[in-house]
């Protein structure tokens, strides 16, 4: 073999986000020429809105990729942990408790419902010995199970839907601070009002400012922290990992159980935004998604490497076609066929990398 093969290809050298974000520019260009409006501050926000909850749970989906596992289960536990806080929400509203108390009770359920089942289906990987794609899999199926059972396949909702009653009476207040959590905080010298003497300031939604700040929290988790090094190592080679005495079950564990954490997180995030889970529905195929952006972001589907920058850009660009297709009319039953060329072009374009 010559010096020129061992050396390092072009393709190499290049970042594995790059293909996604080159692809988002191009698209956000071609877009804004066919319809300016695209380009409008409260279209770019309302994509972000949009895909927060998409883009929280792919966060959590990189960490268990570049671990070299994967997980099914978060759209079912998505609609399960969102249920089940709405559910105690209501619970403590009606035994007489105050706003405060009920959503705290309703944001506590809903998070350690996410991780606990997490933790789950980190026993089973870790200490079961149940290959991901299986365990995960089976999760995916009892927790839309207990969602559908709990809610006898309706929604969970936090409003009364039979009209004033007491109940109604009781858990007006307490809706309307849920309600708040999926609102945002108002941008300083905006005003989306058509009325010139009216200003209405527009928000900047809580589950972007979330989003940024479970990306930001990860990304130091795996850059910054023993723990992100043994992720990426056992993802890289789990046998040398083990040889290296780093303990692989408690560390697979304890990621499984931040992504059903996070899961949580994602799931606060839409029950506030739309005041309701739909046991059925809610969640559907989400975790396809979840992937697709984690693969299009350049992350190995083989593990030991990958990019949560490029994770955010595999969302916003799955966001952004979702967006323009909506904008320039194309029938929504084609929706699906033009996210699956994208993400197998998206694999394409990593194998040829690793080849180069």
């Amino acid at each position: 073999m010559t010096l020129e093969n061992e050396r390092p290809s072009i393709w190499s050298r290049i970042p594995g986000w790059a293909g996604a974000a080159a692809a988002l520019v191009a698209l956000m260009v071609f877009t804004s020429i066919l319809e300016p409006s695209f380009l409008r501050p409260t279209n770019l926000i309302n994509i972000l809105n949009q895909n927060s909850s998409i883009g929280i749970v792919a966060v959590g989906m990189t960490m268990v990729i570049i671990l070299g596992g994967i997980d099914l289960s978060v759209g079912s536990l998505l609609a399960m942990s969102g249920g089940l806080g709405i559910v105690a929400l209501k619970a403590v509203a009606l035994s007489g408790g105050g706003p405060t108390i009920a959503v705290t009770a309703g944001v506590l359920v809903t998070l350690l419902s996410g991780t606990l089942a997490g933790a789950l289906n980190g026993i089973l990987v870790s200490y079961g010995r149940i290959a991901p794609f299986i365990a995960t899999l089976g999760a995916l199926s009892a927790y839309r199970s207990i969602a559908t059972w709990i809610a006898n396949g309706g929604q969970f909702t936090t409003r009364n839907q039979e009209g004033v009653t007491d109940a109604a009476r009781i858990l007006h207040d307490p809706a309307e601070a849920f309600a708040a959590l999926g609102r945002g905080v108002p941008i300083p010298g905006t005003n989306i009002s058509r009325t010139a003497s009216q200003v209405i300031p527009m928000e900047l939604p809580y589950s972007i400012l979330v989003w940024l700040v479970v990306v930001v929290v990860v990304s130091i988790l795996l850059n910054r922290t023993r723990f992100g090094r043994y992720v990426i190592a056992i993802g890289s080679n789990e046998r040398t990992a083990v040889y290296s005495a780093i303990s692989v079950s408690r560390i697979k564990l304890l990621t499984y159980t931040l992504m059903g954490l996070i899961t949580g997180i994602a799931a606060l995030v839409s029950a506030s935004r739309y005041e309701s889970v739909n046991s059925a529905n809610t969640g559907i195929l989400l975790e396809l998604e979840a992937i697709a952006a984690v693969v299009i972001g350049g992350t190995r589907m083989s593990g030991g490497r990958g990019s949560l920058a490029g994770t955010v850009l595999g969302v916003l660009l799955l966001g952004v076609i979702k967006n323009v297709l909506v904008m320039l009319q194309v029938t929504s039953h084609a929706h699906g066929l033009v996210m699956g060329l994208i993400i197998i072009a998206a694999v394409l374009v990593q194998r040829i990398g690793r080849r180069g």
